[in-house]
C-alpha cells in the first residue's frame, strides 16, 4: 500500500511561482524597454513606448512561466514541465484580457473623476489586476495539468 498524497498539492506553488517571476520579469522588461527607447530612439514621440510595453508584456510571459516552472521543480510536484507548457499557451491569452478589460474599464470609469484621481487610480489598480491574473492563470494552468485524484483513475 503507497501513500496517497493530495491531489490538491502544487495549487499554492503554481501561484506564487508565477506571480514572483511575473513580478520580477514584468519589472525588469519595461526597465529595460524604457533603456533602449532613452539610448536607441533619442527623439521618439509616440513610437517610444513599444519597447516598453513589449518589454514588459514579454517579461510578464516568460517569468511567469520560468516562475511557475522552478516552483513546482523545487519542490518536486509532479507534472511540472506539462503545468509550464500550458501556463505558457495560456499565458497571451491572459494578457490579451487583461490589456482589454484595462481599456474598457478605465475608458468607463475616466467619465466620472478628474485627470489625477484617474491617474492615481491607474497606478493602484495595475500591479492589483496583474497579480490577480498571474495567480487566476497559473491555478488554471495547474488545474489543466493535475493528476486526477486515486479515486479517478482507470485501472
Amino acid at each position: 500500500m503507497s501513500l496517497q498524497r493530495n491531489w490538491w498539492d502544487g495549487y499554492l506553488t503554481a501561484a506564487l511561482g508565477g506571480l514572483t517571476g511575473a513580478v520580477a520579469l514584468l519589472n525588469l522588461g519595461g526597465y529595460l524597454g524604457i533603456v533602449y527607447a532613452k539610448k536607441f530612439m533619442p527623439n521618439a514621440e509616440l513610437e517610444g513606448v513599444i519597447p516598453p510595453f513589449i518589454g514588459q508584456v514579454s517579461g510578464w510571459w516568460i517569468g511567469e512561466v520560468l516562475g511557475c516552472w522552478v516552483a513546482l521543480r523545487l519542490r518536486r510536484h509532479s507534472r511540472a514541465n506539462k503545468t509550464a507548457t500550458m501556463l505558457a499557451i495560456l499565458t497571451p491569452f491572459g494578457i490579451f484580457f487583461w490589456l482589454l478589460f484595462h481599456i474598457v474599464f478605465l475608458n468607463w470609469i475616466r467619465g466620472g473623476i478628474d485627470d489625477l484621481e484617474f491617474a492615481q487610480l491607474n497606478n493602484k489598480l495595475r500591479p492589483i489586476t496583474v497579480c490577480f491574473i498571474a495567480i487566476a492563470l497559473a491555478g488554471i494552468a495547474r488545474f489543466l495539468t493535475k493528476p486526477l485524484p486515486p479515486t479517478h483513475r482507470e485501472n
